[in-house]
């Protein structure tokens, strides 16, 4: 398939001109080749999803986290960053990043977080905010029991959360953002969230969600943003049908913590 023709369709389903300003969406590495025939979806990369890659044949790896979040002022093969860069471009293998687009996009990560919860009326917070979302629980459920649902659809280990709040709290109305999105809390009880779902939760806003009175649920950033593979993935094999591509998804666990 022409590469600029896989990325026309990569933008239909998570337009880069959304991200937010301080995000670095699209291309990281641009190698010469025209044709993809093989497309690696990962969350980041590693150098185990470059060995994956290579392993695969994939001339592009299409990620989640941009590669490459600022300017660089060299490459460095002893430099984590810059031994992905080696090898990448030795490989011949280009990557690409829907980091904050996806978040927003309509069936991306936030939207599918709810999905997998089964939560209703699923939409974005009623305050400008693209990124989280909020829905309802379409059944009795306590903080404790809807941790364990989240654990389970999110295939995470539940001794990987972390929770603040009574456990044993009803819980009607959920608020979530997949990944770092622990500034958005005292948005959620404003939206009147029973339960603010997130990542990377620091010990200050613990305390603030606390004293507030809302759960808050700390899924960990890996475990609220892994579910990116395989929703893009699914996504873009269903926007290339009929195309000649291959779209693989990556079985490399990237949990830094586990």
């Amino acid at each position: 398939m022409n590469k600029e023709k896989l990325i026309r369709i990569i933008e239909g389903i998570s337009p880069g001109d959304a991200a937010e300003s301080w995000d670095n969406c699209g291309w990281q590495v641009n190698c010469a080749g025209q044709e993809i025939k093989t497309v690696l979806v990962a969350l980041e990369v590693t150098h185990q999803v470059i060995d994956e890659a290579i392993e695969e044949g994939a001339e592009m790896i299409l990620t989640h986290h941009p590669l490459l979040f600022s300017g660089i002022k060299k490459v460095d093969e002893s430099d984590v960053t810059g031994g992905y860069l080696f090898r990448l471009i030795q490989s011949g293998i280009s990557v690409y990043s829907c980091h904050t687009s996806f978040d927003k996009a309509a069936g991306g990560n936030n939207d599918y977080m709810g999905q997998l919860l089964e939560l209703r009326n699923i939409r974005p917070f009623d305050r400008d905010n693209g990124l989280c979302r909020k829905g309802e629980t379409p059944f009795e459920i306590t903080f404790a029991e809807l941790k364990h649902r989240a654990a389970e659809a999110f295939a995470v280990d539940e001794s990987q959360f972390r929770s603040i709040g009574d456990l044993s709290s009803s819980i009607t109305t959920v608020g979530w953002c997949t990944g770092a999105g622990s500034e958005f809390i005292r948005d959620a009880f404003d939206e009147g969230c029973d339960l603010y779902i997130t990542g990377d939760v620091k010990y200050h806003e613990a305390q603030m969600a606390k004293e507030m009175g809302i759960c808050v649920l700390d899924a960990g950033h890996y475990g609220s943003e892994k579910i990116f593979t395989e929703n893009m993935a699914e996504q873009l094999r269903g926007a290339c049908i009929g195309e000649t591509v291959d779209v693989i998804e990556s079985a490399a666990d990237l949990n830094p913590f586990a």
